[in-house]
């Protein structure tokens, strides 16, 4: 049946494949085990096929396939860490014959290097520019932790413990480490009736380890030893367990070193610096309503979390959560307290860094106030300073001499494979009668958010006044990235001020600014339009009148326009299947406005169904978002 130039189509089930489209997979779930003299990589395969079916239309199957293989990397052991990476080389898809089904095959290639911890000296050079861990010193302890647990079944005897500690916590005050962990304890026995059971018990762990010269901010290294585990049975129905747990710390403390670098030797990890480090602070403003009315607000206390880098080229987009916790005297006297998160982003430039470099952050609430705006709203604005420095993790054989230790992977060995997953999977789906139609929808997503540009300029003669100042802003240039658009452009303003002589002079002020403006959902393959607009400037004389400050707040607006078509169903036809529908008006792939019948609701036949959710017009009521069915299975 056509409608104008637009055909609908119908998909009569059981369906095959006519030909494969496009497949694409990608790497997830990567995790390692390191054996003697070898190391064990595995990881799952996500596959993605698009076919065309006999009835025309492009259909989706997905799946997972697990994979698994061995590297030999002499010198490898227990306890050694790696670094692994895994590559797609290649897939390759075939349908059997019959179209029932496809054949998805896979080339991966895997690297794996092991490292191992090691305390060295380096020696000055001017090679390369690292950031090496000085090691403050070393130390150790031990706790013994005892408990009783009751077992779900009676027991005649305890035959096997396995006991593994799970660090969950370190923190470090002037001297001293505090560690918490968790020991996980598997127990095995045999119960009354002769039949073997297990049962998991896990037991708090906390210690305090002396390290002279530890000090807040400095890095430890907490290596948790089972020294001793036991289990003994005190009656049929209880189990005591004790254990002896060994800490073994090292404390570093983070510097920036010029290393020598050799032609030969051991290689090691080094994290090389790129460029120069950079400082950035970036305001969070937000307004929190209070669960109970306050008759004043006693502290705010507000820290930095999550913090994570996206590295682009020259420039690194942080991220992270604002924690604020609010303690308040509500209007009935009572002390309260209340915790709230805010989401932040921001980026800063910075020469030479490039995707597959790391950002070191460090990142600190610099400055916190708040306003109660009423007894149930307050304002809080933080000011977060950011100390950024991209490194370039490399291999390097570095020059070693005696003197002051830093803690340094070794580089133990590397070793590269490959290994080929393939998987067979049946694509028929059977019993219905899928009848559907394209039309054209449109989504908008909108956002904006303000930048503060601040300038302060030298003037001569000095300023006793100011007069007329007028600014403008120009050339805005938009750069859309993976759920937020980059917004750059030029400020300029035009300051006239009144010198001691009475004569207005007149001074031209350019600035840039740049503002990260996020938005879920818009990629840089959409249409992106963006503005910016001055929405406050302040202007003040400094003391002495040889300087005026331009304080000057935008805020840049996004628009993200993304224009698809989409097949829609109409009609589904098949034992004991009922539909619920809805008249729309909608646009078409020729440009034609027509009316159709959507829908909505699809029950019984024990089929499944998918729904997508559009702004249309349903005809007699008016615009409206509306949930369509746009696929059935």
């Amino acid at each position: 049946m056509a409608l104008g130039s637009t055909l609908f189509l119908t998909r009569e089930l059981p369906l095959a494949a006519r030909k494969i489209k496009k497949v694409t997979g990608k790497i997830n779930a990567l995790n390692y085990i390191i054996l003697t003299d070898k190391i064990i990589v595995q990881g799952v395969f996500h596959k993605q096929v698009f076919f065309v079916g006999t009835d025309d239309i492009v259909h989706h199957l997905s799946g997972d396939m697990p994979f698994k293989t061995m590297l030999y990397v002499p010198g490898a052991r227990p306890g050694m860490t790696a670094r692994i990476s895994a590559e797609i080389e290649k897939i390759r898809t075939k349908l059997l014959p019959g179209g029932d089904s496809v054949l998805t095959e896979a080339i991966i290639k895997v690297t794996a290097t092991v490292e191992d911890a090691a305390s060295v000296t380096l020696a000055p050079g001017t090679d390369a520019t690292v950031l090496a861990e000085l090691v403050v010193g070393e130390s150790s302890a031990q706790v013994l932790v005892e408990d009783t647990f009751i077992l779900e079944n009676t027991a005649r005897k305890i035959t096997e413990i396995n006991s593994e500690v799970v660090i969950q916590n370190t923190e470090l005050i002037e001297g001293k480490i505090l560690v918490q962990a968790v020991l996980h304890n598997q127990v095995y026995y045999v119960g009354e009736d002769d039949v073997s059971y297990h049962q998991a018990f896990d037991m708090s762990v906390s210690g305090i380890v002396e390290v002279a010269g530890a000090q807040p901010g400095m890095k430890a290294y907490v290596e948790p030893v089972v020294e001793l585990s036991e289990a003994y049975l005190v009656s049929p129905g209880e189990v005591f367990l004790k254990a002896v747990i060994g800490w073994n710390v090292v404390v570093v403390d983070e510097l920036l070193t010029n290393i020598g670098i050799s032609a030969l030797g051991q290689n090691y990890r080094v994290n090389v610096l790129v460029g120069q480090p950079v400082t950035h602070r970036h305001k969070v403003e937000s307004r929190v309503l209070l669960e109970n009315e306050a008759s004043k607000v006693r502290e705010i206390k507000a820290n930095v979390s999550e913090i994570s880098a996206i590295i682009v080229k020259n420039k690194v987009i942080i991220q992270g959560v604002l924690h604020k916790q609010i303690y308040y005297v509500g209007i009935d006297g009572v002390n309260r307290h209340q915790a709230e998160e805010v989401p932040f982003s921001t980026f800063v430039d910075y020469e030479g860094a490039m995707p597959g470099h790391v950002a070191n952050l460090n990142a600190g609430v610099e400055y916190s106030a708040f306003t109660i705006l009423n007894p149930r709203e307050v304002l809080q604005k933080n000011i977060i300073a950011f100390n950024i420095m991209v490194l370039d993790p490399q291999n390097l054989p570095v020059i070693l001499e005696q003197g002051t230790k830093v803690r340094i992977p070794r580089i133990v060995g590397e070793a590269t494979g490959q290994v080929v997953v393939s998987d067979t999977e049946p694509i028929v789906v059977e019993g219905l009668t899928v009848t559907k139609a394209p039309i054209v929808v449109s989504e908008e997503q909108a956002g904006s958010r303000q930048t503060q540009v601040i300038n302060t300029v030298n003037v001569f003669p000095p300023a006793v006044g100011l007069g007329e100042t007028q600014c403008e802003v120009k050339n805005v240039k938009i750069t859309p990235l993976e759920n937020q658009v980059l917004v750059e452009g030029d400020l300029s303003c035009d300051v006239s001020y009144i010198g001691p002589d009475d004569v207005v002079y007149r001074i031209r002020v350019d600035d840039r600014f740049s503002v990260l403006v996020p938005l879920a959902g818009c990629l840089p393959s959409h249409v992106v339009e963006a503005s910016a607009e001055i929405e406050h400037a302040d202007f003040d004389i400094l003391p002495g009148g040889d300087q005026i400050r331009l304080t000057i707040i935008l805020r840049a607006k996004v628009r993200c326009i993304k224009e698809e078509t989409v097949y829609v169903v109409t009609d589904v036809k098949g034992p004991g299947v009922t539909v619920e529908k809805l008249l729309v008006k909608v646009k078409i792939p020729t440009g034609e406005i027509v009316q159709l019948y959507v829908v909505t609701e699809v029950s019984g036949g024990g089929i499944n169904f998918q729904k997508r959710t559009f702004v249309l017009e349903l005809v007699g009521v008016g615009v409206s978002p509306i949930d369509i069915v746009v696929d059935v299975f």
